[in-house]
């Protein structure tokens, strides 16, 4: 009987420390892991120009990211797909919101990746937000 009592506690630790270690990496990646490309948001700068830097600079992003902190990138990506630009919300293609916010994360100064930022395959629920580096 003490057998199988220690098997079974054996297995319930193991069980628990693989869903703690997949719980961690899930939520590990953060903004300062390189989430989008250095083409991407090269293809995101002129959008961004004529659409948001008007009213958006470098400074607002970095109190809104600092704002921001560990929450999961996809509340701030589906703000800014709801509500911009003011004048026509919603009026962007998916595409060209995520080259636009790529080129947001390289102007308040996230570094650059090997993987294009994608809101479709829902992988920004997964990217905790962090402070910006002063």
């Amino acid at each position: 009987m003490k057998a199988v009592k220690n098997t079974v506690v054996a297995v319930l630790t193991a069980s628990a420390v693989l869903v703690a270690a997949g719980y961690a990496s899930a939520q590990s990646t953060t903004v300062k892991d390189g989430v989008y490309t250095v083409e991407q948001a090269a293809a995101g700068k002129e959008l961004y120009e004529r659409r948001c830097g008007a009213c958006h600079n470098a400074d607002f992003y970095r109190t809104a990211f600092t704002n921001r902190n560990n929450q999961p990138l996809q509340f701030m990506f589906e703000e800014i797909l709801v509500n911009m630009p003011a004048d026509t919300p919603g009026s962007l293609m998916d595409s060209e919101y995520e080259v636009v916010f790529a080129h947001i994360l390289s102007l308040v100064g996230y570094p650059a990746g090997d993987t294009e930022l994608s809101y479709a395959n829902g992988s920004m629920a997964d990217i905790s937000v962090v402070p910006p580096s002063n």
